[in-house]
């Protein structure tokens, strides 16, 4: 198995947005990346963010509609390079585990996956260094979009795998493709 390099973020659902980006705000003396009346995205270091709140608006109860629960949407981890998250997407796949979301998010290549309970995990390589994933969060590419593209991982595992350039499928069709050193790395 490649394992994870690290521990990337996690996302909250929340019905108390404000107080819950006050209080993570405070607790960790994070700063804003990125926020709307939707969503917002903190950090404390230089990852681009290891914090983000789904603002689930005021409970109401009794109207019948279906509501997303609150709590951890899902936990995030990063792999080092392409090669070790489509050998675990290919291992996975192989297993019958088929992501349930796939997101070119602009700052990462992302794929999440339900457990039995439905808890989401979210496995991902960065595709721009700290410092361009920052500035590519504050863009107005991003403030438009801030959750992403589709992808297909069959489509980029089949190129990479003939060693075709597979930048233009990692990248957001808002975004130029740039170098990136998850494509070298294991």
């Amino acid at each position: 198995m490649v394992a994870p390099s690290k521990f990337a973020h996690v996302v909250y659902a929340t019905h108390h947005y404000d107080e819950m980006i006050e209080w993570y705000t405070n607790v960790f003396e994070a700063t804003t990346q990125h926020t709307n009346d939707k969503l917002t995205f903190l950090t404390y270091d230089d990852e681009h963010h290891r914090f983000a709140f789904i603002n689930l608006g005021p409970p109401s109860e009794g109207d019948g509609r279906r509501h997303e629960p609150v709590g951890v949407h899902h936990v995030a981890y990063t792999w080092d390079g392409i090669d070790g998250l489509l050998a675990t997407y290919e291992r996975l796949r192989d297993n019958g585990i088929l992501p349930v979301v796939r997101l070119r998010h602009g700052m990462t290549l992302s794929m999440y996956y339900e457990d039995p309970d439905g808890n989401r995990s979210e496995f991902q390589i960065d595709v721009l260094d700290p410092d361009a994933a920052n500035a590519f969060m504050e863009s107005p590419a991003f403030a438009a979009n801030p959750i992403g593209e589709d992808f297909d991982p069959e489509e980029i595992l089949t190129a990479h795998r003939s060693g075709k350039d597979v930048l233009a499928m990692i990248f957001r069709s808002d975004q130029e493709p740039v170098p990136v050193p998850a494509l070298s790395g294991n």
